[in-house]
């Protein structure tokens, strides 16, 4: 029998006893070496800078997808204002002519 099977309420107390034992662990419950290990490192300075550039990189993105959502908008706004109420009713019912 596949865990996927089991019924939700075993499902959740196996994942909480797989939590429990692996917290239990000393040294899997440790943090990383560069976590604990001295503030004022190369590899401490190495990780900030790290971390640093990929929010900046995801920062990045985000603003060029808000930059083509922003393009969209001024796009369908100016196709708006050329078209006729007419093209815009037929637009909308999707009559043919």
């Amino acid at each position: 029998m596949k865990i996927l099977d089991k019924p939700a309420h075993v499902r959740t107390v196996l994942a909480g006893a797989v939590a429990a034992a692996w917290l239990a662990l000393p040294q899997a419950a440790a943090a990383c070496a560069t976590c604990y290990g001295a503030s004022d490192s190369p590899m401490t300075a190495g990780m900030n800078n790290a971390i640093l550039t990929l929010i900046g990189v995801v920062g990045l993105v985000y603003i060029g997808i808000g930059k083509v959502f922003l393009e969209f908008r001024r796009r369908s706004r100016k196709l708006a204002e050329k078209a006729t109420v007419r093209q815009r009713l037929r637009l909308i019912h999707g009559d043919k002519e």
